[in-house]
Protein backbone atom coordinates (compact mmCIF):
# COMPACT_ATOMS: atom_id res chain seq x y z
CA UNK A 1 0.00 0.00 0.00
CA UNK A 2 0.99 3.59 -0.57
CA UNK A 3 1.09 6.04 1.81
CA UNK A 4 0.94 8.71 -0.88
CA UNK A 5 -2.54 10.45 -1.04
CA UNK A 6 -2.79 12.01 -4.41
CA UNK A 7 -5.93 14.18 -3.55
CA UNK A 8 -4.15 15.64 -0.88
CA UNK A 9 -1.25 16.96 -2.92
CA UNK A 10 -0.83 19.82 -4.89
CA UNK A 11 1.91 20.16 -8.05
CA UNK A 12 3.60 23.80 -7.33
CA UNK A 13 4.68 25.41 -10.38
CA UNK A 14 6.61 28.01 -10.05
CA UNK A 15 7.04 31.10 -12.75
CA UNK A 16 6.45 28.95 -15.92
CA UNK A 17 5.54 31.45 -18.06
CA UNK A 18 6.92 32.99 -20.82
CA UNK A 19 9.02 35.76 -19.93
CA UNK A 20 10.93 32.80 -17.95
CA UNK A 21 11.55 30.24 -20.82
CA UNK A 22 11.06 31.64 -24.59
CA UNK A 23 13.57 34.28 -26.39
CA UNK A 24 12.28 37.70 -26.52
CA UNK A 25 11.22 37.24 -22.69
CA UNK A 26 13.30 39.35 -20.29
CA UNK A 27 14.24 37.07 -17.66
CA UNK A 28 14.96 34.28 -20.73
CA UNK A 29 17.08 36.70 -22.64
CA UNK A 30 18.72 37.59 -19.30
CA UNK A 31 20.12 33.87 -18.98
CA UNK A 32 20.98 33.36 -22.58
CA UNK A 33 20.88 30.39 -24.86
CA UNK A 34 22.16 27.79 -22.71
CA UNK A 35 19.43 28.92 -19.97
CA UNK A 36 16.88 28.62 -22.22
CA UNK A 37 17.33 25.33 -23.35
CA UNK A 38 18.00 24.15 -20.01
CA UNK A 39 14.87 26.08 -18.65
CA UNK A 40 12.72 24.39 -22.04
CA UNK A 41 14.61 21.00 -20.57
CA UNK A 42 11.95 20.88 -17.94
CA UNK A 43 9.33 21.00 -20.08
CA UNK A 44 8.98 17.31 -21.06
CA UNK A 45 9.11 15.84 -17.54
CA UNK A 46 7.04 18.62 -16.72
CA UNK A 47 4.02 17.52 -18.62
CA UNK A 48 4.60 14.00 -18.40
CA UNK A 49 3.86 15.09 -13.72
CA UNK A 50 1.28 17.13 -15.08
CA UNK A 51 -0.75 13.98 -16.83
CA UNK A 52 0.24 11.87 -13.88
CA UNK A 53 -1.59 14.11 -11.77
CA UNK A 54 -4.41 15.08 -13.38
CA UNK A 55 -5.06 11.56 -13.48
CA UNK A 56 -5.09 10.71 -10.05
CA UNK A 57 -6.43 13.47 -8.37
CA UNK A 58 -3.39 15.80 -7.53
CA UNK A 59 -4.13 19.34 -7.81
CA UNK A 60 -1.87 21.70 -10.09
CA UNK A 61 -1.24 25.47 -9.27
CA UNK A 62 0.31 27.95 -11.13
CA UNK A 63 2.28 30.61 -9.07
CA UNK A 64 3.64 32.75 -11.30
CA UNK A 65 5.16 36.28 -11.64
CA UNK A 66 1.72 38.76 -12.67
CA UNK A 67 3.82 42.17 -12.14
CA UNK A 68 2.63 45.69 -12.19
CA UNK A 69 5.04 48.59 -12.49
CA UNK A 70 4.43 49.74 -8.49
CA UNK A 71 5.53 46.18 -7.48
CA UNK A 72 8.38 46.17 -5.02
CA UNK A 73 10.65 43.67 -7.28
CA UNK A 74 10.76 46.40 -9.47
CA UNK A 75 13.28 47.83 -6.90
CA UNK A 76 15.61 45.15 -8.02
CA UNK A 77 14.57 43.67 -11.69
CA UNK A 78 13.50 45.35 -15.09
CA UNK A 79 9.90 44.72 -15.82
CA UNK A 80 9.14 41.30 -16.45
CA UNK A 81 6.14 39.00 -16.47
CA UNK A 82 3.85 41.74 -16.44
CA UNK A 83 0.15 41.91 -15.96
CA UNK A 84 -1.89 41.82 -19.16
CA UNK A 85 1.04 40.89 -21.34
CA UNK A 86 1.93 37.92 -23.89
CA UNK A 87 4.73 37.41 -21.64
CA UNK A 88 2.90 36.36 -18.75
CA UNK A 89 1.16 33.68 -20.05
CA UNK A 90 1.72 30.37 -19.29
CA UNK A 91 4.29 28.72 -21.94
CA UNK A 92 1.99 26.73 -24.25
CA UNK A 93 3.52 23.00 -23.03
CA UNK A 94 1.88 23.84 -19.49
CA UNK A 95 -1.09 25.38 -20.45
CA UNK A 96 -3.80 25.06 -18.04
CA UNK A 97 -6.55 22.19 -18.25
CA UNK A 98 -10.07 22.70 -16.31
CA UNK A 99 -9.43 21.96 -12.40
CA UNK A 100 -6.19 23.77 -12.52
CA UNK A 101 -5.77 26.75 -10.11
CA UNK A 102 -3.89 29.95 -11.22
CA UNK A 103 -2.95 32.19 -8.12
CA UNK A 104 -0.19 35.26 -9.77
CA UNK A 105 2.41 36.44 -7.36
CA UNK A 106 4.10 39.32 -7.45
CA UNK A 107 7.14 38.37 -5.14
CA UNK A 108 9.72 35.27 -4.94
CA UNK A 109 7.18 33.38 -2.80
CA UNK A 110 3.68 32.80 -3.80
CA UNK A 111 2.94 33.03 0.21
CA UNK A 112 3.70 36.29 0.14
CA UNK A 113 1.39 38.00 -2.19
CA UNK A 114 -1.52 35.38 -3.00
CA UNK A 115 -4.21 33.55 -0.98
CA UNK A 116 -2.01 30.50 -1.99
CA UNK A 117 -2.10 29.00 1.29
CA UNK A 118 -5.78 29.72 2.21
CA UNK A 119 -6.61 27.67 -1.49
CA UNK A 120 -4.18 25.09 -0.40
CA UNK A 121 -5.64 24.38 3.41
CA UNK A 122 -9.31 24.74 1.73
CA UNK A 123 -8.56 21.55 -0.31
CA UNK A 124 -7.39 19.68 2.34
CA UNK A 125 -3.65 19.87 0.92
CA UNK A 126 -0.44 18.81 3.04
CA UNK A 127 2.40 17.92 0.49
CA UNK A 128 3.28 20.12 -2.02
CA UNK A 129 6.11 19.21 -5.09
CA UNK A 130 7.88 22.17 -6.10
CA UNK A 131 8.97 22.34 -9.84
CA UNK A 132 9.95 25.55 -12.22
CA UNK A 133 12.03 28.67 -12.27
CA UNK A 134 14.51 29.33 -10.15
CA UNK A 135 15.70 26.32 -8.17
CA UNK A 136 17.97 28.88 -6.15
CA UNK A 137 15.10 31.77 -6.32
CA UNK A 138 11.64 31.86 -6.68
CA UNK A 139 11.50 28.57 -5.86
CA UNK A 140 13.29 28.05 -2.67
CA UNK A 141 11.64 31.15 -0.93
CA UNK A 142 8.23 29.06 -1.97
CA UNK A 143 10.11 25.94 -0.16
CA UNK A 144 10.91 27.99 2.84
CA UNK A 145 7.44 29.01 3.50
CA UNK A 146 6.13 26.36 2.62
CA UNK A 147 8.33 24.67 4.76
CA UNK A 148 7.73 26.80 7.91
CA UNK A 149 4.21 26.49 7.03
CA UNK A 150 4.25 22.64 8.04
CA UNK A 151 3.53 21.33 4.53
CA UNK A 152 4.82 18.14 3.38
CA UNK A 153 7.51 19.13 0.64
CA UNK A 154 9.07 16.95 -2.52
CA UNK A 155 11.22 18.89 -4.81
CA UNK A 156 11.15 16.88 -8.31
CA UNK A 157 14.74 17.09 -9.17
CA UNK A 158 14.70 16.87 -13.64
CA UNK A 159 11.41 20.02 -13.24
CA UNK A 160 13.51 22.51 -11.96
CA UNK A 161 16.17 24.58 -13.14
CA UNK A 162 18.08 28.14 -12.09
CA UNK A 163 19.93 30.49 -14.74
CA UNK A 164 23.15 28.16 -14.37
CA UNK A 165 23.49 24.58 -13.59
CA UNK A 166 25.35 25.63 -11.17
CA UNK A 167 22.70 27.28 -9.15
CA UNK A 168 20.45 24.74 -9.93
CA UNK A 169 22.54 22.16 -7.90
CA UNK A 170 23.06 24.69 -4.90
CA UNK A 171 19.51 25.29 -4.55
CA UNK A 172 18.78 21.53 -4.44
CA UNK A 173 21.61 21.45 -1.82
CA UNK A 174 20.44 24.32 -0.03
CA UNK A 175 16.88 22.35 0.57
CA UNK A 176 18.47 19.30 1.64
CA UNK A 177 20.71 21.71 4.04
CA UNK A 178 17.75 23.69 5.59
CA UNK A 179 14.16 21.94 4.44
CA UNK A 180 14.81 18.27 4.15
CA UNK A 181 13.25 15.83 6.57
CA UNK A 182 13.99 12.51 4.72
CA UNK A 183 15.89 13.35 1.24
CA UNK A 184 15.60 10.02 0.07
CA UNK A 185 11.37 11.05 0.13
CA UNK A 186 11.86 13.88 -0.84
CA UNK A 187 14.06 14.65 -4.07
CA UNK A 188 12.49 12.81 -6.67
CA UNK A 189 12.33 12.23 -10.78
CA UNK A 190 8.78 13.38 -12.34
CA UNK A 191 8.24 9.40 -13.60
CA UNK A 192 9.04 8.06 -10.21
CA UNK A 193 6.69 10.26 -8.23
CA UNK A 194 3.93 9.81 -11.45
CA UNK A 195 4.95 5.99 -10.53
CA UNK A 196 3.91 6.63 -7.05
CA UNK A 197 1.02 8.71 -8.22
CA UNK A 198 -0.42 5.88 -10.27
CA UNK A 199 -0.31 3.17 -7.74
CA UNK A 200 -1.33 5.26 -5.15
CA UNK A 201 -4.49 5.64 -7.28
CA UNK A 202 -5.03 1.63 -8.00
CA UNK A 203 -4.08 0.80 -4.37
CA UNK A 204 -7.41 2.93 -3.33
CA UNK A 205 -9.28 1.74 -5.85
CA UNK A 206 -8.73 -1.58 -5.28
Amino acid sequence: MSDVIPTRCAIILVDMARDFVEEGGFIADAGGPDYRERAKGILAPLQRLLDAGRKTGVTVVYSTDCHTPDDLEMKKWPPHSMKGSEWAEIVSELAPQPGDLSIPKTTYSGFQSSNMESVLRARGIDTLYITGLHTDCCCRHTSGDAFQKGFNLVWVTDALQAFTQEGHESGLEYYKAWYATDPERQFKTADQIAAEWTAAAQDAAA
